[in-house]
C-alpha cells in the first residue's frame, strides 16, 4: 500500500485504531477493579460497557453520515475531543453515576474514531481496501493487546485503574493535534449534496446483510472479550494475571490473523472469506463446553482469535468499498449495527454468567456464528455481481 503522499493521514488513523481499541480494552481489563471501588459484582459491572457502546452506536450513525457531508477530517477531530473528555469523567469519577457519563462520552468518541477513521482509509486506499483495512484492525489489535498486558503487569503493583484512563485521555488529545496537520482527497472533503437522507436511503440495502452479519459477530466477539478474564478467573479459577493476559493473547491471535487477511487478493469474493471465518469460530466456541482446565480453555480462546481474524475489516471494507461515494455512511452504519452486540452482550451474558451459566452462554455464542456464516453465504448466492477496483 502506498502511503504517499497522504502517509501522515494514514498513519494517524492507524493511531486512531489503536487508541479505540484502549478506550474499548481499558473498561473490559479494569472491570474488577473498578468493581471493587465502589463495591458492587464485576459480573453485574460489566453492564457499563452496554452503557459505553450506546454512545458508540449514537456516534457511529451520527458522524458517519456527517462525515460525508461536513467532512471526515472534522469529525475525527471531535472523536478525539470527545474521547479526552470520556476519559477524563473515567479518571475522575467520585461515584457510578460519573462512571455511566463517562462511558457514554468515551464510548462516542471510540465510535467515530472507528467509524470515520474506517472511511478515511477506504477514500485514502480504494484500490487497496482489504489491504488496509485489515492493516487497521491489526492496529486495533495492538491496543487491545497491550492495554490488557500492561494492565495486568500494573494493576496487581497498585497502580491505580484510574491513571489508564487518564493515560487514554492525553493520548486523544495528542492524536487530536497530529490530526490537525494531514490533509485529505476530494473524496473526504464533504459535501451538501451528500449526508442526507436520499443519499443514507439508497446505501441501506447494500449494507443489510452486512449489518446483521456484524451484529452478529460483535455480539460474540465482544462476549468474549468482556467476559473471558472473568470466565478464566471465576469459572476455571485462574491465577488473575493470566486471567488478564488471557484476553491478551486472544487478541494475539486476531492481529495474527488479520496480517494475514491483509494479503487476501483484492478481487476474492468477500463471502467466501467471511463465510469460513465464521463457521470455524462457531466450532471454536462450541468446544469451550468439553474445557474444565484454565490452561487448556486459554489455549482454545488463542485458537478462536485467529478464527475471528479478518472478519469485521472484511465486512466493513465490503460495506464501504461497495458504496465508495458515500463510504461514510456505509461504514458508520454497519459499524454502528456492530455496535448493538457490544450494548446487548453484557446484558444478556452477564446474568448468564453471574448465574453458573456458562455452557448456555457459549451454546448461544455458536449459534449466532453459525448463523452469521450462514446469512454471508446466502448473501453471495443473492447479490449481483459487483464490479471491485483492480489491485
Amino acid at each position: 500500500m502506498r502511503l504517499y503522499p497522504h502517509a501522515l493521514a494514514t498513519n494517524a488513523v492507524l493511531a486512531a485504531m489503536v487508541l479505540f481499541a484502549c478506550t474499548s480494552n481499558v473498561v473490559f481489563a479494569s472491570l474488577m477493579r473498578v468493581s471493587e471501588t465502589f463495591g458492587v459484582s464485576p459480573e453485574r459491572f460489566a453492564a457499563v460497557a452496554s452503557v459505553q457502546f450506546s454512545g458508540f452506536f449514537l456516534a457511529c450513525l451520527m458522524g458517519g453520515v456527517l462525515s460525508d457531508r461536513l467532512g471526515k477530517k472534522t469529525v475525527l477531530l471531535v472523536g478525539c475531543a470527545l474521547t479526552a473528555l470520556g476519559g477524563a469523567g473515567w479518571a475522575l469519577a467520585p461515584s457510578i453515576p460519573v462512571i455511566y457519563l463517562g462511558a457514554v462520552v468515551l464510548g462516542m468518541g471510540g465510535g467515530i474514531l472507528e467509524a470515520t477513521g474506517s472511511a478515511i482509509l477506504t477514500d485514502l486506499h480504494p484500490n487497496h481496501s482489504k489491504f488496509a483495512m485489515n492493516i487497521s484492525q491489526a492496529a486495533y489489535c495492538v491496543g487491545a493487546i497491550g492495554t490488557p498486558v500492561v494492565m495486568g503487569w500494573l494493576l496487581p503493583l497498585g497502580v491505580s485503574w484510574r491513571w489508564f484512563f487518564a493515560a487514554t485521555g492525553l493520548s486523544a488529545l495528542l492524536l487530536g493535534l497530529v490530526s490537525c496537520a494531514f490533509t485529505l482527497p476530494p473524496s473526504s472533503q464533504g459535501s451538501e449534496q451528500h449526508g442526507n437522507w436520499s443519499r443514507t436511503r439508497n446505501v441501506l440495502p447494500s449494507v443489510a446483510i452486512p449489518s446483521l452479519c456484524i451484529f452478529l459477530y460483535v455480539f460474540c466477539e465482544m462476549g468474549i472479550a468482556t467476559f473471558l478474564n472473568i470466565y478464566l478467573r471465576n469459572t476455571l479459577q485462574a491465577p488473575e494475571n493470566m486471567a488478564i493476559y488471557g484476553l491478551g493473547a486472544f487478541w494475539t491471535a486476531v492481529i495474527i490473523g488479520r496480517v494475514i487477511c491483509a494479503f487476501i487478493p483484492q478481487r476474492q469474493a468477500y463471502e467466501l472469506v467471511i463465510a469460513p471465518l465464521l463457521f470455524c469460530a462457531s466450532l471454536c466456541v462450541l468446544a469451550q463446553i468439553f474445557i474444565s482446565s484454565w490452561q487448556v480453555s486459554f489455549a482454545l480462546f488463542f485458537v478462536l482469535g485467529l478464527a475471528f481474524a479478518g472478519t469485521w475489516p472484511l465486512i466493513v471494507s465490503m460495506a464501504a468499498s461497495r458504496n465508495l461515494a458515500n463510504s461514510g455512511t456505509a461504514a458508520g452504519i454497519t459499524i454502528a449495527f456492530g455496535s448493538l452486540g457490544c450494548i446487548l452482550n453484557p446484558l444478556v451474558l452477564g446474568p448468564l454468567l453471574d448465574c453458573g451459566q456458562a455452557r448456555q452462554v457459549f451454546i448461544l455464542l455458536g449459534f449466532f456464528l453459525f448463523l452469521a456464516s450462514y446469512l454471508m453465504l446466502l448473501s453471495l448466492l443473492q447479490q449481483r455481481p459487483h464490479k471491485t477496483p483492480k489491485a
